[in-house]
C-alpha cells in the first residue's frame, strides 16, 4: 500500500477513533487503526467487539491496500506534524513508514487479516435526522444517562419513534431527561418502535458531528445499531434491557410554578453549591412570594446563602435538590428563562422551559 493523504485529513480519521480502541485489551490487534487503501480514498477502521466505526477520506492512491497501526500512536505523530501532505507506505512485515517535510517515522503494525470484521449492518433507513436536531437531542439528554454499568437499561439513551416524531430519554434513576423532536423522515410501516442506544455508542457519536451539517439515517439488523452519516458508520450492539416507563415518572398536580432567569440562577447556585456536602451536592431552596434564597450548610466546609428575585406567587415552600442535577440542565440550555414546576419537599421537580414544551427534566427531592 502507498498513499498519499492531507495531514489534517488523517488527523480528523485518527481522531474520531481513539474512543473506540482497546489499548490495553487481551487483543493487542484492538488497538490498531485497519487503514484500507482504493481508488482515490482510505477507510480507516477501529472497533472495541461493542462499537465499531468505519469512514471514508479521500487520498492519492499509489498502490492499493491495507496496513494496521497503533491507533494512538498514528494520532500523537500526526498531530504533531506540520501542515503538508503525508505519504504512507506498506513495508515487509507490517511496518510502514509515515513521511511529512522533513519528518520519517517508522511503525509496527499486525497482520491485517487479524483485524475484527466490523459487524454488518443495514443501508436501510429507520429513521432519518438532520444533523442538528440529533446532536441537540443528545446534548440535553446525555447527561442523565447512568454511569453504573451494572444497570445496563439505564445505561443508555432510549430512542423512541412515534409515527413522524421521536423522543429520546436518559435517565439514572435520581433524575430523568427526555426530548421529542420531528424527524426528517421515518420509514417503515411500524407506528411505534424503542431501541437503547450503548452510552458509548452515543459518546463516539457526539464525536463524529464535527459540524451540523448533512443527515444522519439510523438503521438496525439483528443485534446491531448504525449511524451513517454521509461516508461514515457507527455500528454498535443493542442493549438488552427494559428501560422504565418514562411517562409514569412525570410528575401531575406540580401547582407551584417558580419562573427565574436561566443565567442568573446558573450562576448563583454554581457558588452556592461550592459549600454542598461533596457526595450529595444538596442544597436546600427557601421559595416565597418573589423570592428563592439557595442554602448549602455543610458541617465541615462551611454554609451558603444567596437569594434571587423569581416570578412566584404562592405559599411558602422548601426543597432539596442535587444542585450538580440543575447545574446540567442549566447548562444544557440557552433560553432567558427557566421554570421549575414544584409541589412539596416529598415530589419531584418538573423543569420546563416556556418556549420548548417538548424538553422536560426531572429531578427526585432530596431528604432535608
Amino acid at each position: 500500500m502507498e498513499v498519499k493523504i492531507s495531514r489534517d485529513t488523517l488527523l480528523n480519521g485518527a481522531q474520531k477513533i481513539q474512543g473506540m480502541v482497546e489499548a490495553k485489551g487481551a487483543m493487542p490487534i484492538l488497538a490498531h487503526a485497519f487503514l484500507t487503501a482504493d481508488g482515490d480514498e482510505i477507510c480507516i477502521q477501529a472497533t472495541d467487539l461493542e462499537i465499531g466505526s468505519k469512514a471514508y477520506y479521500p487520498a492519492s492512491v499509489i498502490k492499493p491496500g491495507a496496513v494496521t497501526m497503533n491507533a494512538r500512536k498514528l494520532f500523537d505523530i500526526v498531530r504533531e506534524l506540520p501542515n503538508q501532505e503525508i505519504h504512507l507506505i506498506k513495508e515487509d512485515n507490517n511496518w510502514t513508514t509515515l513521511k511529512c517535510g522533513k519528518s520519517k517515522f517508522r511503525l509496527p503494525g499486525m497482520p491485517t487479516e487479524d483485524f475484527p470484521a466490523l459487524p454488518e449492518y443495514s443501508d436501510e433507513a429507520i429513521m432519518e435526522f438532520s444533523a442538528v436536531t440529533l446532536k441537540e437531542m443528545i446534548k440535553k439528554t446525555f447527561f442523565a444517562v447512568s454511569p453504573d454499568e451494572t444497570r445496563q437499561a439505564l445505561n443508555g439513551l432510549l430512542l423512541e419513534r412515534e409515527d413522524s416524531n421521536v423522543v429520546m430519554v436518559g435517565t439514572d434513576g435520581h433524575r430523568l431527561s427526555m426530548i421529542s423532536r420531528p424527524l426528517l423522515k421515518a420509514h417503515d410501516s411500524e407506528a411505534k418502535q424503542s431501541f437503547l442506544l450503548p452510552k458509548k455508542a452515543v459518546s463516539e457519536l457526539l464525536k463524529q458531528m464535527d459540524n451540523e451539517e448533512g443527515t444522519f439515517i439510523f438503521s438496525e439488523k439483528s443485534s446491531h445499531l448504525a449511524f451513517i452519516h454521509g461516508k461514515q458508520v457507527i455500528v454498535s450492539r443493542k442493549i438488552d434491557g427494559k428501560f422504565p416507563n418514562y411517562k409514569q415518572v412525570i410528575p401531575a398536580g406540580n401547582d407551584k410554578i417558580v419562573t427565574i432567569n436561566r443565567e442568573q440562577f446558573q450562576h448563583a447556585l454554581k457558588r452556592v453549591s461550592l459549600l454542598a456536602d461533596d457526595k450529595s451536592k444538596m442544597v436546600r431552596f427557601e421559595i416565597s412570594d418573589g423570592v428563592m434564597a439557595l442554602i448549602s450548610d455543610n458541617t465541615e466546609m462551611g454554609t451558603a446563602r444567596e437569594e434571587l428575585t423569581i416570578d412566584y406567587q404562592g405559599e411558602s415552600m422548601f426543597v432539596g435538590l442535587n444542585a450538580r442535577y440543575l447545574l446540567d440542565v442549566l447548562g444544557a440550555v440557552e433560553d432567558e428563562t427557566v421554570t421549575l414546576n414544584l409541589k412539596n419537599e416529598n415530589h419531584s421537580c418538573l423543569i420546563t422551559i416556556d418556549e420548548d414544551p417538548n424538553y422536560k427534566n426531572i429531578v427526585m427531592p432530596m431528604r432535608l
